[in-house]
């Protein structure tokens, strides 16, 4: 449950109306519609957090106001699954979302899921369910969370744009082999260039090798800025974990160069 609200004056009835209408106890999300991956999420917000919040001065900014599904345990960390839709069908299985504070802020996902694969299918006919009102054509998906039922929740639906782990998946997909794919984000220090990065990564062979079908690529490298990555595998999960180690050390390493530069 949850209302769209475009001020403060709005949010505050909001809060007080979901108060009324949900059991005593219930906790509430503030999301603003005008951020991405997390940014600007609170969760169990309270009033005087509404009270303080700010729209930018743009006109039509909204932000949503909603009942807090609390997670269930029963499958650790897999607890906010991504659906990733073209149509009303879906471009392969579940991924599972990498999340951090406290489930709010996303740092990138890994696919296919660890879920089992009853909660794919009841996930992939929610999403067949939901379009078969709007008929979408195009890329669009959803998140889920497990709640303390493990059922599975629609908490957000993404469209308008490709999602952001949509190129990978293409690029998966080229490939007649299934690839398990780990994409996440790292702020690029202001003064490392990618030939750097790369004359790293192929020190170490961590570059792609398409031979072998594993490695990392980083497709995007932004001084100064969070930049996305992959490290994939056909080798299976622990083979990208291994991998990710060994790629961690790569980045420690240039984020010591720029600290001590």
């Amino acid at each position: 449950m949850g209302y769209i609200a475009s001020s403060v004056e709005e949010l505050l009835r909001a809060f007080h109306t979901l108060k009324a209408e949900t059991p005593n106890g219930t906790g509430f999300v503030l999301k603003p519609s005008w951020a991405s991956g997390g940014d600007g999420i609170i969760l169990n917000v309270a009033e005087e957090q509404i009270k303080q919040f700010e729209f930018p001065r743009e006109v039509g900014c909204t932000a949503i106001l909603e009942e807090f599904i609390r997670a269930g345990n029963s499958f650790g960390s897999s607890q906010s699954p991504t659906l990733y839709m073209m149509g009303d069908k879906s471009c392969g299985p579940l991924a599972d979302q990498i999340l951090t504070g406290g489930g709010a802020v996303n740092l990138g996902n890994l696919w296919p899921s660890h879920l089992p694969v009853e909660i794919n299918q009841a996930c992939v006919q929610m999403a067949q369910e939901v379009n078969s009102f709007w008929g979408l054509k195009s890329q669009w998906g959803l998140d889920f969370v497990l709640d303390e039922q493990d059922t599975p929740i629609v908490v957000d639906l993404n469209m308008g744009r490709p999602n952001g782990n949509f190129s990978v998946r293409l690029w998966e997909s080229r490939f007649s082999e299934r690839l398990y794919l780990h994409t996440a984000s790292w702020k690029v220090p202001e003064d490392v260039r990618a030939e750097e990065v790369f004359n790293q990564l192929t020190s170490l062979e961590l570059t792609w090798n398409v031979e072998a079908m594993e490695g990392v690529i980083m497709y995007q490298i932004l001084p100064g800025l969070e930049s996305a990555y992959v490290v994939a595998s056909a080798a299976g999960w622990s083979q990208v974990q291994d991998l990710i180690t060994r790629l961690n050390t790569v980045l420690e390493s240039l984020s010591r160069h720029m600290t001590c530069s």
